[in-house]
């Protein structure tokens, strides 16, 4: 998964809203509980409670296609993710696309307008998430 919404805030009850929501959660956390619970090195625990939902599975060389289904599914779920931007506690909402980049180390990434008003709309910030690539890894797969 490349593509998530992204949703938190310290006061926010996310049980609450998933029994409001028809959209299907990829995941949640509780303020207080274990970041990981299986983990038995880091104890740390969730300093607010927070939803995820996959926007899109495109892989992180497949920004465009991430892009198209982002657009789709803001377009279908227009009026719940607005929801969930005003839903009581909610801090932020985050768009947060994964991409990757390759040496030399720059890359460049235009997002087209219609994607940006409707993120800009719901009241959701938008994030690109940039991790390295081994090109030469990928020529030699």
């Amino acid at each position: 998964m490349s593509c998530i919404l992204r949703a938190g805030g310290e006061h926010f009850d996310v049980e609450k809203f998933m029994v409001l929501c028809p959209m299907k959660a990829d995941s949640f956390w509780k303020k207080g509980e274990q970041r990981f619970p299986k983990s038995t090195v880091n104890f740390k625990v969730n300093e607010h409670s927070g939803i995820r939902f996959i926007v899109s599975d495109a892989e992180f060389s497949e920004l465009p296609q991430q892009i198209e289904d982002a657009i789709t599914f803001f377009t279908a779920n227009k009026s719940e993710i607005a929801k969930l931007s005003a839903f009581e506690g909610v801090e932020g909402v985050v768009l947060d696309f994964g991409a990757e980049i390759r040496p030399p180390g720059w890359s460049s990434f235009t997002l087209p307008p219609n994607l940006m008003q409707l993120v800009g709309g719901a009241n959701v910030s938008l994030c690109i998430s940039v991790y390295p690539s081994n090109e030469s890894e990928a020529n030699n797969a």
